[in-house]
């Protein structure tokens, strides 16, 4: 399913209604069961032939599977239980993860030798409260936690310094501008951004002070469930949201940012948002609803 969007600051229900007399393309589909409740799942490569996945509740667990051309069209090379349940997944340099836990914990992995190789474990770096979202910062990790904590960790040393402390529990993050920018979705329905540039060590402030404060739904405390940044264009970023909307941020002045437009295109919350690596027109969505779309975003600014 094809949704276009177009720059404009109207609350839009159900874009694609614009587009009903058009053919809906049938993307073929393929499956196979997991055998657990999955959070997350990741691509470990550019050729998208690996996929870590990220089981939650019973039977909690990491696995690392690979395409293949038999019976099922995923082959299994590793499974790691755990203890607690993991959140979120990022990949790193070198062929490494790092996955997010729900005590705060962070671990690495290397998947280079078509298995889990534990590297390092992280204690928790919220107080004992989740981590909720981890996303790459340059060779360390940022980790957002459900007390509001927002901490850049070194994975080398396991040492983290805070970048804020004292919002609403953090749903999803992501950088832009070259790492230098992260936003973060809380779950009051905002979105905050920081400039990581700021030095805090040579200022009195503990925390680095918010860029900008944006709100994507016309909802009350509509949480901020999904976040990513473009590929090429760092100015342009994309929301989701808990009651299903999607919306699109120009960011080209951090302080000046604005949303553009917004959609209401599930029926259930955002679960991510991601634009596809080598082709940025493509928009892809998936929702708790069960519903994943490719919307065409060759029109955002």
């Amino acid at each position: 399913m094809t949704v276009k969007i177009t720059t404009h600051d109207a609350y839009s229900e159900r874009p694609w209604k614009a587009e009903a007399a058009s053919p809906t393309p049938i993307a073929a589909e393929i499956m196979q069961h997991a055998d657990v409740k999955i959070s997350k799942v990741l691509f470990t490569r550019d050729s998208s032939s690996q996929i870590v996945l990220l089981g939650k509740g019973r039977g909690r667990c990491l696995k690392l599977w690979e395409r293949d051309d038999g019976i099922d069209p995923f082959k299994v090379l590793s499974t790691q239980n755990c203890d607690v349940d993991p959140n979120d997944a990022c990949t790193m340099t070198d062929n490494r993860v790092c996955i997010g836990y729900a005590d705060g914990s962070l671990s690495i992995y290397n998947t280079d030798k078509d298995s889990l190789a534990l590297m390092a474990i992280i204690p928790s770096v919220h107080s004992g409260c989740a981590s909720r979202a981890v996303c790459r910062n340059g060779n360390g990790i940022l980790s957002a936690g459900t007390n509001g904590t927002l901490e850049a960790v070194d994975v080398e040393t396991g040492k983290s310094r805070s970048v804020f402390s004292g919002q609403a529990g953090i749903r999803s993050i992501c950088t832009t501008f070259g790492g230098n920018v992260v936003m973060a979705g809380d779950a009051n329905g905002q979105i905050t951004a920081w400039d990581l540039r700021e030095d805090t060590e040579n200022s009195t402030a503990l925390v680095l002070e918010p860029y900008k404060t944006l709100i994507p739904s016309k909802k009350a405390l509509d949480a901020v469930t999904a976040l990513c940044s473009h590929p090429a264009q760092s100015n342009l970023v994309c929301c989701g949201t808990d009651d299903g909307v999607v919306g699109l941020i120009d960011a080209r002045n951090i302080r000046s940012a604005n949303i553009t437009s917004t959609y209401l295109i599930a029926k259930r919350g955002i679960s991510q948002v991601a634009f596809h690596p080598t082709c940025g027109d493509s928009l892809l969505v998936s929702s708790n609803d069960g519903s994943l779309l490719r919307i065409d975003a060759s029109g955002a600014p």
